[in-house]
């Protein structure tokens, strides 16, 4: 009999956007990318869809969507963002789920607690709440029931079981130390056994549990397994002869191994799986399948942890890294301490509990029982996960508009309450790192919303019990100094108003844009706009004006009709990352004025302006050089973004001549400028391939300008060309109306070795 294996991947990132607009700001740290979720997207999560298997020399053989072959969840914040940014992928995770229901008749995706609490530290309320919304977040992307669910950390307790199992789980994955009994015998601190599933039970129900094969989950996470698919598998053979061919091995693991933390993780998995397809000792399944087929008989007993409220799978104490100094941290100076943990921790309890009150007044008030106010509060998972909105949610339970701005009010106010206990606030080493300050947020945007129902300051509460929350670092103070820093300068309807006024000021028609964040436009004239908030479906009809008196300055006057208040909003008030888009909008309209006979007249110019600087370097130290070098950027854009479907010779020639100039004569970021122009033109082609309008021509002009690229110095990214035209090499060209001779063209091109039609 083959061994089962399953590979379980729990892919996850904290929510980052700004609680008070709903846009991710830029994150540094994570270059060159915008945030961390592009960053990881790009080296993880798509990768995984379309990971290469290569042959001897390199060339791609096969693309695999690995999420179809593992076992995996997704963070539900996380998803969420999937879907706004690349929902391709979403549809390559509905691909694998759908591929395992036919062949098994059970899912390989797990749910996971919504936005990642330790659910034994949240009361029972909270934890009803976030399995309820991680459940209708699941059906809104798979569209069934899961079976399995990932708990944060892998954190439960017998009150977390008795949850999960009311919700109708059927299992979850643990670590092998989380059972301190195994059919009532003392485990002594050893690891559960892993090749077969236990009962667990909670207070009045039970539930399934695998427990992890700990010595690969190490291996792969901290050993460098992942860099040999070879060594991986071999140690697979001498593991199932030293244990005597087990009827189960798995192992768990962050998914975010599989190409971010091990580059190219996603290879070497792809990699495995082939070798395991080809053994004759071992078959991938998923835990719903091994389930039925196995039904658990032994009972495991789960560990209390060192304060008797749980255990976890990263936490040697229990569950203490979220709520005390117990020891347990990442990185930092040896000399530093959590003890900030506690009062953060209690500064949300406090305001939670601040919260329900305030909530349960007005939604009984207007429901007529707390049961229903429960309900609402249940139910509203399908709005934070973006399945209906809040107004079409809302219309199901009121039809006065008065009442349903206050019951969607509470409710993102109660959401961002539970967003500020996300687990990342306490994992890592001191509460001036970047996810302590997001829970903050999230927690101050709650009060700032809650105080306009009762006049209290929510916000001065919260401040005094930061206060006692002290960083390591002694120019960052306490949680206070660090919080009140984050917070916005102008109310965020008034930043969205600004951009909104700036778009139709220096925008192309094209870049008009109705949405910033949470906020939609409703209308705008000349002087005038009305904005509504989608979460609170609170409306602002403002007046606007640009003050000439601050020119040479973006400066809005926006005041607001209701309450007479005007806010400015001025340069400092731009983030940066609404200053990138602003940039992109000048920029497009300025490439939008260079057309044909212009661009040719330009870019001969350019290459007459090179041989002058051949002749003297010291006119690069000029500002006439910087003004022609911005110049060549920008038709370069132009020739090929804006105009990327022209296919002469001399269409051809003449980005050659720009990429050329660019190359010699340019610094590092001019280059870099370049080279992103030809990653965004790789990026439009593909997108049409997915559309199935790419033609012979489209074909001819792809070639053209991938091999200019290549000859003048740069190396275009190609990735989502390959993922695009893969299938359709796979199909012999029959979904494009393209030669074989042209397919055969740019499969060589591309590095695609299997072609043989």
């Amino acid at each position: 009999m083959k061994t089962a294996l399953i590979i379980h991947g729990h892919f996850y990132q904290p929510p980052r956007e700004n609680p008070f607009t709903g846009i991710i700001p830029l994150q540094a740290s994570a270059k060159p990318y915008e945030n961390w979720n592009e960053s990881i997207y790009r080296s993880c999560y798509l990768p995984n869809a379309f990971s290469r298997y290569l042959d001897s020399n390199g060339g791609i053989v096969d693309i695999t969507n690995n999420y179809s072959r593992i076992s995996f969840n997704f963070g539900p914040t996380l998803l969420s963002w999937l879907e706004e940014e690349h929902p391709q992928l979403i549809e390559k995770l509905r691909e694998a789920d759908r591929e395992n229901m036919s062949k098994t008749g059970h899912s390989n995706v797990l749910a996971q607690c919504y936005n990642h609490t330790i659910l034994p530290l949240d009361n029972e309320k909270t934890k009803r709440v976030e399995v309820a919304w991680a459940i209708e977040d699941y059906k809104h992307r798979f569209g069934h029931k899961p079976e399995g669910f990932w708990c944060s950390e892998c954190a439960i307790n017998e009150d977390t079981v008795d949850v999960l199992a009311d919700f109708g789980i059927k299992y979850t994955v643990l670590s092998p130390w989380q059972a301190s009994e195994i059919n009532g015998k003392k485990l002594d601190g050893k690891p559960a056994p892993c090749d077969r599933p236990f009962i667990i039970h909670g207070k009045r129900k039970s539930i399934a549990a695998f427990f992890y094969d700990p010595d690969y989950a190490s291996g792969i996470s901290f050993g460098h397994l992942l860099r040999s698919a070879d060594t991986l598998y071999k140690k697979l053979e001498e593991t199932i002869k030293e244990r005597e061919n087990p009827a189960l091995l798995h192992w768990a693991t962050d998914g975010e191994i599989y190409g971010h933390h091990e580059p190219f993780g996603d290879m070497a998995l792809a990699a495995l799986i082939k070798k395991i397809d080809q053994s004759e000792d071992i078959e991938l399944t998923n835990y719903g399948a091994y389930l039925e087929q196995n039904p658990p008989t032994d009972v495991a007993t789960l560990s209390k942890g060192d304060d008797g409220l749980g255990s976890s799978w990263s936490c040697s104490h229990g569950v203490g890294r979220w709520f005390r100094d117990c020891g347990c941290f990442t990185g930092g100076d040896d000399k530093w301490n959590q003890k900030w943990r506690t009062p953060l921790r209690k500064a949300f309890r406090n305001l939670q509990q601040k919260a329900d009150a305030v909530y349960y007044e007005h939604a009984v008030r207007i429901l007529g029982s707390q049961e229903a106010a429960d309900n609402l509060l249940l139910q509203y998972g399908s709005v934070v996960c973006n399945r209906l909105t809040a107004d079409a949610f809302l219309s199901k339970f009121t039809s006065n508009s008065e009442d349903k701005e206050t019951l969607a009010i509470l409710l993102d106010a109660m959401k961002n309450v539970l967003f500020s206990f996300s687990s990342c606030g306490w994992f890592f080493n001191d509460i001036s790192g970047i996810e302590p300050r997001q829970n903050m947020m999230y927690a101050l945007y709650a009060a700032e919303v809650l105080q306009e129902f009762t006049g209290n300051n929510y916000q001065q509460d919260v401040f005094a019990d930061l206060r006692e929350a002290k960083s390591n670092i002694t120019s960052e103070g306490t949680g206070e100094d660090i919080a009140k820093k984050d917070l916005p300068n102008s109310p965020a309807f008034a930043m969205a108003a600004g951009f909104f006024a700036a778009n139709r000021q220096i925008a192309l028609k094209s870049d008009f844009t109705d949405k910033y964040g949470v906020f939609k436009l409703v209308s705008i004239g000349s002087s005038t706009m009305e904005i509504e908030n989608t979460k609170t479906l609170k409306h602002y009809r403002l007046n606007y004006n640009t003050n000439a008196k601050k020119a040479g300055v973006f400066h809005l006057d926006i005041k607001n009709k209701a309450t007479g208040y005007t806010y400015s909003y001025i340069g400092k008030d731009i983030t940066p990352k609404t200053l990138k888009i602003f940039s992109a909008w000048v920029d497009n309209k300025l490439a939008s004025c260079l057309e044909g006979a212009a661009l040719e007249s330009l870019t001969r110019n350019i290459e007459n302006y090179s041989v002058i600087i051949d002749a003297d370097k010291n006119l690069m130290k000029h500002s006439s050089f910087v003004e022609n070098m911005s110049l060549c950027i920008k038709v370069a854009k132009c020739m090929l973004i804006n105009n990327s479907r022209l296919n002469s010779k001399a269409h051809i020639d003449h980005i050659r001549r720009l990429a050329w100039f660019a190359r010699t004569s340019g610094m590092t970021s001019d280059i870099a400028n370049i080279s992103e122009i030809f990653n965004t033109y790789m990026e439009r082609y593909a997108g049409l391939i997915n559309k199935g309008s790419f033609s012979e021509n489209d074909a001819e002009g792809l070639l053209n300008i991938l091999i200019t690229a290549r000859t003048e110095g740069y190396n275009p990214d190609i990735t989502l060309l390959q993922d695009a035209i893969f299938p359709v090499l796979k199909g012999c060209g029959k979904s494009l109306k393209i030669s074989e001779e042209t397919l055969k063209t740019l499969a060589g091109h591309l590095n695609i070795s299997f072609y043989r039609c």
